[in-house]
């Protein structure tokens, strides 16, 4: 069955990406795009990172892998701090996220991934595993992508041995803070979900108006 079919005939979805992939099994159906927008309480970081490795998985045993996997691989890393993500409030989350010095992120089924947007807006950058439908806002150089969730624990060590070393290109910063802006911007997220409403409203009281002047007509 199609949404068609049970009379829902229009979605809002957060991106290009999905729009696509939606717009090409459910038939029928118009589509609009509204992409979120990031609280301004994850600003950029006021003072220097700690040791702390913030991580957020759809799957919580993806996480425990991550994480004993690291320390056996890499014992003499095992001073260095895992956080896992889940369970905290918003205030909780963004301290945490300024205090790492990376972010780990794996979701394979993610339209979008805020969590990524939001360390990012924090000024932490991101070890992520490419989700399948990748979303518009990732690009090569504005975190570090892989393919297989295998391969994040050697990524992770390499990171870490650059941060401890200062040999991280202080271009990524910059990038991933700039490149996560455009979320916090509260005005624009604001005019294009009143259009869009603004919109569905306009052609819901034209359809009555249409309804109302036929069956006028067929009284008369």
């Amino acid at each position: 069955m199609s949404w068609s079919d049970y009379g829902f005939l229009k979605c809002i979805t957060t991106s290009e990406e999905q729009k696509t992939q939606i717009e090409s099994v459910m038939k029928n159906v118009t589509f609009d795009v509204i992409e979120p927008y990031i609280s301004p309480i994850f600003s950029e970081k006021e003072k220097p990172s700690k040791p702390i490795v913030s991580i957020h998985t759809r799957d919580q045993r993806d996480t425990m892998k991550i994480i004993k996997t690291f320390y056996l691989k890499y014992p003499q890393y095992r001073w260095v701090t895992f956080r896992d993500m889940r369970g905290l409030n918003q205030e909780e989350f963004s301290e945490y996220l300024k205090d790492s010095f990376v972010s780990v992120w794996v979701d394979d089924v993610s339209g979008f991934g805020t969590y990524p947007i939001e360390s990012m807006m924090c000024g932490t950058p991101v070890i992520g595993k490419i989700p399948n439908l990748k979303p518009g806002w990732m690009t090569e150089n504005n975190g570090i992508w892989v393919d297989s969730f295998n391969s994040m624990v050697d990524v992770l060590a390499e990171f870490l041995q650059n941060w401890l070393e200062d040999n991280i290109n202080e271009d990524l910063y910059e990038i991933i803070v700039n490149d996560s802006r455009k979320f916090s911007d509260y005005e624009s997220f604001s005019t294009n979900t009143k259009n869009i409403f603004e919109k569905y409203i306009n052609l819901r009281l034209q359809t009555f108006e249409e309804q109302y002047k036929r069956l006028k007509e067929e009284n008369e």
